[in-house]
């Protein structure tokens, strides 16, 4: 294993500049959960590791205006036990359940399952769902850009070397407090996902008035299905609709076969997920509406 400079700054501030200085040859840490199987493997590359565990500006969850907003730093468990998430934001306690084990969770944060950009990454599916906003700073900047936007590709961001995630921030409308999340694994939740469905809903006189459909490892990135989100749209609720949007999802999602899975099943397992998931959502509205 190669050596590495290690060094743990205590403000945002400080890491922006030692990004700056540094750049590739740099790699922010956190939970770690990733981080030593990736040294191992030599997909970590850089000389100089940030551990950034420390900076309590980038911790927690709280209401911002009409906002959530998420610091990269809070963990999974976090996500659990938040007054604020556990609450009303269920899709994102669903998904954080889901994720690994309880050790696991402990550690592990938002902002790294977003920059390891599995097309797996449990977190980010929900937070596709809950149409969420990435702030992003450098030294030389400041910029945000939606969730369904800051995936390249497996394990690539639109992060530049010297940039860093210094929050995560999604409305507090109806429709992102109506959502639900299911997975399949082969082991529950420490397996690495064979699919994942999110789907956030908003129903008004047994119409779609809004949905987000997001899925994961059935793409080379966790993505957002807005082929069929504009299929459903301002549709009335019907068995037939929701078959015929099952077949949307399946036409949508691009999977492929690997050891856990063929493409074919990822493919059939989307659609039921999202079936389960839609149909939950949509019993639950449509007698909230009429009670």
């Amino acid at each position: 294993m190669s050596l590495f400079k290690y060094i743990s700054p205590k403000t945002k501030d400080e890491v922006l500049e030692i990004l700056q200085k540094e750049k590739s040859n740099a790699c922010i840490v956190a939970g770690c959960s990733n981080v030593l199987p990736n040294i191992r493997d030599k997909e970590i590359k850089a000389k100089v590791l940030i551990d950034i565990t420390n900076i309590e500006q980038l911790k927690g969850i709280y209401q911002k205006e009409d906002k959530i907003f998420l610091g990269p730093l809070t963990t999974i468990n976090e996500l659990i036990y938040s007054d604020i998430t556990s609450k009303e934001y269920k899709v994102l306690t669903q998904a954080a359940q889901e994720f690994a084990d309880p050790l696991v969770r402990n550690t592990a944060t938002i902002g790294g399952n977003l920059v390891t950009a599995s097309p797996a990454a449990d977190i980010a599916i929900p937070l596709l769902t809950l149409d969420a906003l990435i702030k992003i700073e450098s030294t030389r900047d400041k910029r945000e850009v939606k969730l369904k936007d800051f995936f390249v590709g497996p394990g690539e961001t639109i992060l530049q070397d010297d940039e860093m995630i210094v929050g995560i921030e999604f409305e507090q409308s109806d429709v992102n407090k109506n959502g639900y999340f299911i997975k399949i694994g082969q082991r529950k939740a420490m397996a690495i996902s064979i699919a994942t469905v999110a789907v956030n809903l908003e129903v008004r006189q047994n119409k779609i008035n809004q949905i987000r459909i997001a899925a994961g490892s059935v793409a080379p990135t966790p993505v957002r299905l807005t082929g069929a989100e504009s299929f459903l749209k301002n549709k009335e609720i019907n068995d037939k609709l929701v078959e015929e949007a099952i077949d949307r999802v399946r036409e949508e999602v691009k999977p492929i076969s690997d050891i856990r899975a063929s493409e074919e099943y990822r493919r059939y397992i989307s659609g039921l997920l999202f079936k389960r998931a839609f149909k939950k959502l949509a019993d639950s509205s449509i007698h909230q509406f009429t009670n």
